[in-house]
């Protein structure tokens, strides 16, 4: 049996399938919103499946989605495969073409589709959870992963009026800042002296990695800190409540952006609701 195939339970065969595919030690909510949502709305024959897949298994995972008796419609992609996925699908929504990474996969007649609904979903959940407007601000990026390009792109779509971009890996933020040539961005090595200089002007600072910064020192009450860590609090976010800085963390971001995949895959209007009610226990 193939990758995929032997992680599909018999009660699920003639079922219209979504998942995602994530690294076999990583957590993941999105079965949890999505499978509450096919329930209240009705869709008895969809359902959302964590599908396990390492690195050395994705060409064969999609070749999987490939496969008409396994009924999949799509699926999420989050690290580490967002980037290396791209080789395999046979074309890329405008979105995903600018961003170079996908968070969803859209199947059609054998045919592989990537888009990417992450900066969206930050966006969204900066703005209307947070009551953050990033128009005419400064922003620091510590990251300079997939789901980070996603964000800049979406923050100066917004009129972000500069980004510095800290990462542990010089030549990957560099990398990222020549992608867009004509925006005000910086490049930093991801460290202590290098945030706190780069927070003395300061609006905004987002963390993209899987562990922000945690001393609370560092933070003061007139920067927003976004942690796109999705846990009911985080290190990070403990640090900013600390330092009397406003806060908030990635669950909204992962609501929204779960949302807007849940709409691709069925045509249904994005469950914003319903996935924020499925997942009150996190909040």
């Amino acid at each position: 049996m193939t990758v995929l195939e032997k992680q599909i339970p018999s009660k699920h065969e003639g079922k219209n399938i979504v998942g995602i595919f994530i690294d076999p030690a990583s957590p993941t909510l999105s079965p949890k919103m999505h499978n509450y949502a096919f329930k209240k709305l009705g869709l008895k024959n969809w359902v959302y499946l964590r599908f396990n897949v390492k690195p050395e298994q994705l060409e064969e995972a999609v070749s999987d989605l490939r496969n008409p008796k396994l009924n999949i419609k799509g699926v999420n992609v989050t690290i580490p495969h967002k980037e290396s996925i791209l080789p395999y699908l046979d074309g890329l929504s405008s979105e995903a073409e600018k961003i170079g990474a996908v968070n969803t996969v859209m199947t059609n007649n054998g045919k592989i589709a990537g888009d990417n609904t992450d900066g969206k979903g930050f966006i969204s959940s900066l703005k209307e959870d947070g009551h953050f407007d990033p128009k005419g601000k400064n922003a620091i990026l510590w990251g300079a992963g997939g789901a980070g390009r996603a964000i800049m792109i979406s923050l100066f779509e917004n009129e972000l009026k500069t980004l510095g971009i800290l990462n542990r890996t010089l030549e990957k933020a560099e990398k990222m800042a020549k992608e867009m040539p004509d925006h005000a961005i910086t490049v930093a090595q991801a460290d202590t002296k290098n945030l706190v200089s780069a927070l003395k002007n300061c609006d905004i600072f987002i963390n993209v990695t899987p562990r922000g910064p945690e001393d609370s020192k560092l933070f003061t009450p007139s920067v927003f800190v976004y942690d796109a860590v999705y846990g009911k609090s985080t290190p990070l976010l403990e640090a900013a409540k600390t330092a009397g800085s406003p806060c908030l963390g990635g669950l909204g971001m992962l609501i929204r952006q779960g949302a807007l995949s849940f709409s691709l895959w069925t045509g249904q209007k994005p469950p914003f609701d319903l996935m924020r009610e499925a997942l009150k226990d996190h909040a």
